[in-house]
């Protein structure tokens, strides 16, 4: 039995009845020309953008509105809260346990880093510190024992530095796991959150900049209450773990030092990842991170290196690989020595060499690699040849270590030098899908291809309707793309709306016999108030949507969802029946009051299904980003399937099978993504763009996938990164890259 909770609908009904009063006017838009003739439509069309223009301000108020209640929603309780943090613990423990598989960071064991304290002067007074002298060290490959003397820290923060690639993001994933492996309920759950995504200027406290990215990656802590996210950062229940304080820009790392010292709660946690030479520039002459430990790593020695490659190899290797390892342990290996003494260049020569089975001979031989850097610059470039070769896919994808599809290496090094320049263009190592279109293309652009594809689709229906489709063209034409280049900007879509309605004008002379002042004035009319409409609730947003369709456990809230759209399509066939009756009599009145209550009622259980999909559920894993662009997508073709199912059956009824037709795709193709607001037709016309410039694949996501699998990339929740910075900034070297830095990344840097 369906049980509706209760609460204060009005304003919901309102902005419910605002959106189908829309759709009640674009049915008359229809119903006026076919009762009353062609030649009266131009009188009607001043009534009617009057009655659009309200019906279109109250669905942009239900569109803030929207907003402003999923902002809000109900607060989670305290059990909820403490439930929020259990499932929030299993979801990042599943989620980095398949990552750290991913990254083979235990195959066959973690390379033995070993760890020190660093220098005295970038960090907080040893008293803040620990309640006893400082004393903290360990190994990679022994994080039980370092883990046990992080616990031991009086505040419990950590900040790991050293050299591009000498292990600090591998570090902090691996005290993260052991923390997860020994929580207890009532401890804080680590989790991994990318710093280069929080800027303190519009978010001064660290507490909320965690929240939003908690909800972004963990959409189901949302089923625990809106606020459940905030409230785990709130009362102290994380343990942040921030990776690339480096990767923020110079001129905010110290900002952000400053606003975590000053938001942290004294108890509150925390380990950091930073590059050593960017930290000590943003300590220099100031505060320290309050109460944190400083650690670097020490140089992987010769010898641990020729251990840690013979471990990979068969138990008896063949004579070059003997002569290489009988170089490291006797000194006599040269720049290779050099190069492995980071976890970096372990992971090169293991990659390209081990993997991709190369006689590795002439890396010890100094008429071929005189230097570190020229041996660090043939691993790079021939490691993405090598993870190809090495990794051939296997039918049906079931191992995640294997592509699913055949690819060429050129191919591929060309497509992730377009992404890598696209992410040192926008100054980031975090690759969103959602905002491709923002980094590739320009809102003109995309405006364009919306105009183009619905205007296409529009003039070629009405153009075979025949005679009679001057007026109802200028409607095809002008609403989709009015509402479509609306999505951008309001100028941009009134001036679009605009201009395709006088487009739309002008196909119909060609198509129809009928045309008169009528279609000009409604073709105008409602090319601009969609345009107007559709610029203010539309606009580029900041993160993907939301679909989860199972019914375990939800079934409650599905005919509460129902049951709400039932009775805002009620209301809107009383309002859409009483004002066609005061205009145009009783009868006719009933009869479209009739019409517009059907189409209601079909919209408000489209709505109420929608609106169930974009609902949270208990149990889901953390976002990935193949995962959250299959529930953008899923909700867009939901919300699609749905609004255009409901316009067809509406204008069929009422004005025949074409006008179905054309209604039922502007609400499918048009409507559906601006007011459900997703990414995914954004993203699909910006990836299509880039692949008809041959600078990305047409099955973007398909290749990012599989280039995960080739060790190529690695997941941050729904965000994709190069496995290591190294490699993005060999496929697309810094702009400004200063003499110091290009050094500090050649090998391990101290502090000491």
């Amino acid at each position: 039995m369906c049980v509706v909770r209760r609460g204060n609908r009005v304003r919901s009904l309102v902005s419910l009845a605002g959106l189908l009063a829309l759709l009640g006017g674009l049915v008359l838009l229809v119903v006026v020309p076919v009762t009353q003739g062609v030649d009266r439509a131009s009188t009607w069309a001043g009534v009617l953008s009057g009655y659009l223009a309200i019906a279109g301000a109250l669905v942009t108020l239900a569109r803030w509105r929207h907003k402003q209640r999923a902002a809000a929603g109900e607060p989670a309780r305290s059990n909820q809260v403490a439930q929020a943090a259990q499932e929030l613990q299993v979801a990042v423990r599943e989620q980095w346990r398949r990552e750290a598989e991913a990254r083979s960071l235990g195959d066959p064991d973690p390379m033995p880093v070993r760890w020190r304290l660093s220098d005295p002067t970038v960090m907080d007074h040893d008293e803040h510190i620990a309640p006893t002298p400082v004393m903290l060290s360990g190994r990679s490959d022994r994080i039980p024992a370092l883990t046990d003397q992080f616990r031991r820290l009086r505040r419990r923060r950590l900040v790991i530095v050293g050299g591009p690639g000498s292990g600090k993001t591998t570090l902090a994933v691996q005290l993260l796991l052991q923390l997860l492996d020994s929580w207890q309920s009532d401890e804080p759950v680590p989790v991994l959150f990318s710093l280069a995504s929080w800027d303190p200027q519009t978010q001064p406290r660290v507490q909320d900049w965690l929240a939003s990215q908690l909800t972004q990656t963990y959409p189901n802590l949302r089923a625990f209450g809106a606020d459940a996210a905030h409230k785990l950062a709130d009362q102290g229940r994380l343990l942040p773990v921030l990776d690339g304080l480096d990767e923020i820009p110079p001129d905010r790392r110290g900002e952000v030092i400053n606003r975590l010292n000053a938001s942290l709660h004294p108890d509150t946690g925390l380990i950091m990842t930073s590059r050593a030479t960017e930290y000590i520039e943003t300590v220099h002459g100031r505060e320290a991170l309050a109460a944190a430990a400083v650690i670097e790593p020490e140089p992987l020695t010769a010898s641990e290196a020729a251990a840690y490659a013979k471990n990979l190899l068969p138990r008896q290797p063949d004579e070059s690989w003997q002569a290489v390892l009988t170089a490291l342990r006797d000194g006599t290996a040269g720049p290779l020595a050099e190069v492995v003494a980071s976890p970096l260049g372990l992971w090169l020569l293991r990659t390209v060499y081990i993997e991709g089975h190369r006689d590795p001979q002439p890396l010890i031989d100094p008429a071929h690699y005189p230097d570190p850097p020229a041996i660090q610059h043939h691993l790079h470039e021939e490691l993405i040849p090598a993870a190809v070769h090495s990794r051939p896919p296997v039918s049906g994808g079931q191992d995640p270590l294997r592509p699913k599809r055949h690819h060429d290496p050129d191919q591929v090094r060309r497509w992730l030098t377009t992404l890598a320049i696209e992410l040192r263009d926008a100054k980031t190592r975090d690759w969103r899908w959602w905002q491709l279109a923002d980094h590739t293309v320009t809102n003109r652009q995309i405006g364009v291809a919306f105009g183009l594809m619905f205007g296409l689709v529009s003039g070629l229906v009405f153009g075979l309707h025949g005679p009679g489709s001057g007026l109802v063209s200028g409607l095809g034409i002008g609403l989709p793309v009015g509402m479509a280049s609306g999505l951008f900007g309001v100028a941009f879509g009134l001036v679009f709306g605009v201009t395709f309605g006088l487009v739309g004008v002008m196909i119909g002379l060609v198509h129809g016999l009928l045309i008169g002042l009528g279609g000009l004035v409604v073709g105008l009319v409602s090319g601009g108030v969609f345009g107007l409409v559709f610029g203010l609730a539309g606009g580029r947003h900041d993160a993907p949507a939301y679909v989860d369709l199972r019914l375990r456990g939800r079934v409650g809230v599905l005919c509460s969802k129902l049951a709400f759209g039932l009775l805002g399509g009620l209301l809107g066939g009383l309002l859409g029946g009483l004002w066609s009756g005061l205009r145009v009599g009783l009868f006719v009145g009933l009869k479209h009051g009739l019409m517009i209550g059907l189409g209601g009622l079909l919209a408000g259980l489209a709505f109420g299904l929608i609106s169930f999909a974009a609902s949270p559920s208990i149990g889901r894993r953390a976002s990935s980003p193949a995962e959250s662009q299959r529930g953008d997508r899923g909700l867009t073709i939901l919300a699609a399937a749905m609004l255009g199912l409901v316009a067809g059956v509406v204008f069929g009824l009422v004005a025949g099978p074409v006008a179905g037709l054309v209604f039922g795709l502007v609400a499918g193709l048009v409507i559906a993504p601006a007011v459900i607001s997703t990414r995914w037709s954004v993203f699909v016309l910006a990836s299509l763009w880039l692949a008809a410039r041959r600078q990305l694949p047409l099955s973007l996501m398909m290749f990012l996938d599989d280039a995960y699998r080739l060790g190529l990339l690695r997941i941050v929740g729904p965000v994709y990164q190069f496995r290591h910075a190294a490699l993005q900034d060999h496929l697309a070297p810094p702009a400004q890259a200063t003499p110091a830095i290009a050094a500090a990344d050649q090998s391990t840097v101290s502090v000491n």
